[in-house]
């Protein structure tokens, strides 16, 4: 199992030098380009990537209606992001942000819409709107055949959008705002991911894309190389006890407990990254350099554990279980997650030194010696605990 991971880990990383020098042009501003202008290097697609391709320099839907969301292979959470589209009468397409690699990313993340609505009034759900959620101060698409130019800016919580140079969304906040299809059907967006992948999305009709470009405005970038570790069967996990584990559509979730579900591999230095959600009132925990406990009648394993519950006045999120906790920075005041709500974990140990962040915000950075080596492990806490897992990538650091 260690040499699967060590394999995928060698042929992410050879990948990804093999595409360096035409994917992220890094220029003396900070800016990178996200589209090359020659192919599709650094980007995936969760329909059928030959629907996608280049002419002449531009990015294009080759077969519309088969390519469903093209997204970067890198997940970002504050940004500057600008590109130029062209659009048929009739068009219809969004960028995608912050949106998990499975499930819609307008509704995973949230979508800033593309439509063919040149002179009509603002609402939720034409050109410039984020998508069933906020509605755009004004109308700034050009008539259909022409090319626009979107500037985006995500950090935080505060969203500020211009189409074409007129400012669409000034300061819009990622509030409670936000449905799923129907007003009924109520999806917050500050209760979606926050972080994700930036995706472009083929409607079914011929678009064209150029001059794709980010500036990475997180506080902690998400590095090259991270590898995907929930598989499709769970081949690479092993389970105990009382929770059940599946993949749902490419998302990891647990039921009940107590019990875990740990890693076959075992790691010493590394990176986790993953998005989180779990239930009201839920606990759990992303477990690292763990062990199973030997005791049939003790569920509880021996190893470090990032914790994960919004009500613990003491070992809440971010907190190392029982042995450390934040010290600097806001995150010493408490939770800033809630339940029912996606957020981003981040865990980096490298010899003793022992660091946690939740959303960016630095929580522990700790000397913890007590174990070096182990398994990766994911908790269910309790009978009626509900927990769940999307994009939970690790990259090796040894």
């Amino acid at each position: 199992m260690i040499k699967t991971i060590s394999a995928l880990f060698c042929a992410a990383m050879l990948s990804l030098s093999a595409c360096a020098s035409t994917q992220t042009t890094q220029h003396d501003d900070g800016w990178v380009d996200l589209f090359n202008g020659e192919d599709l290097t650094g980007w995936e697609c969760q329909g059928d990537i030959s629907a996608w391709g280049v002419e002449d320099g531009e990015l294009v839907t080759i077969k519309p209606g088969q390519g469903w969301w093209l997204r970067t292979d890198r997940m970002y959470r504050d940004f500057e992001l600008t590109l130029d589209f062209w659009m048929p009468e009739g068009g219809n397409s969004g960028i995608g942000l912050r949106g998990s690699s499975n499930g819609d990313p307008a509704f995973t993340g949230f979508e800033v819409q593309i439509l063919d609505t040149h002179g009509e009034e603002p609402n939720e759900h034409n050109c410039g709107a984020v998508y069933e959620a906020i509605v755009p101060a004004t109308m700034a698409v050009k008539e259909a055949g022409n090319w626009n130019s979107y500037r985006i800016r995500l950090v935080g919580d505060t969203l500020n959008v211009w189409l074409n140079g007129e400012q669409v969304h000034d300061n819009q906040k990622l509030d409670d705002r936000g449905y799923f299809r129907n007003p009924d059907d109520k999806l917050p967006l500050n209760t979606r991911a926050t972080t994700g992948y930036i995706s472009i999305q083929d409607h079914g009709h011929p678009f064209r894309y150029k001059n794709i470009r980010i500036k990475d405005l997180s506080p902690d970038p998400e590095p090259a190389g991270m590898v995907h570790m929930i598989d499709k069967n769970l081949d690479n996990w092993f389970a105990q006890d009382n929770a059940k584990w599946t993949n749902e559509g490419g998302t990891l979730v647990g039921r009940d407990g107590p019990g875990h579900l740990f890693s076959k591999s075992t790691f010493t230095n590394f990176e986790i990254r993953s998005l989180v959600r779990v239930n009201t009132k839920g606990n759990s925990g992303m477990y690292f350099r763990v062990t199973p406990n030997p005791d049939p009648n003790n569920p509880w394993p021996h190893g470090f554990e990032a914790q994960v519950d919004q009500h613990d006045p003491k070992n809440y999120t971010g907190c190392i279980y029982n042995a450390a906790w934040p010290s600097i920075g806001p995150a010493q005041h408490g939770p800033i997650t809630k339940d029912n709500a996606w957020f981003d974990y981040r865990i980096r140990a490298e010899g003793n030194r022992i660091r946690t962040w939740i959303n960016g915000v630095r929580f522990v950075d700790a000397e913890l010696h007590e174990f070096n080596d182990g398994h990766l492990a994911v908790q269910g806490h309790h009978e009626g605990n509900f927990i769940e897992f999307r994009d939970y990538r690790v990259l090796p650091l040894d």
